[in-house]
């Protein structure tokens, strides 16, 4: 099968990222979005949500900001990360 598409930008999935990208770029051109799913299906829907943050004594930034890193399976940088997880508390209060 073969399609012809003559789009500005090509958007591979259809999860917040892309969609947040083909946003973005609709001001600047034609834009198509290519998927494995069904439109209203991405890795999104099953991503938890929330919020984690040091905010009880219990915890540590440094115990946070290694699970970080541990969970990030080497992709973090770890000053980004330190840098986030010093400042969590403050952002969630504010």
């Amino acid at each position: 099968m073969s399609r012809n598409n003559d789009s500005d930008f090509l958007v591979l999935g259809s999860g917040v990222a892309g969609l947040f990208y083909a946003l973005r770029v609709a001001e600047h051109g034609r834009v198509a979005v290519v998927t494995k799913k069904e439109a209203v299906q991405s890795a999104t829907n099953f991503a938890q949500g929330g919020i984690a943050a040091v905010v009880s004594d219990e915890d540590s930034f440094e115990s946070h900001a290694e699970d970080t890193m541990n969970a990030g399976a080497g992709l973090c940088h770890e000053n980004v990360v330190n840098f986030v997880v010093e400042r969590g508390r403050a952002a969630i209060e504010a």
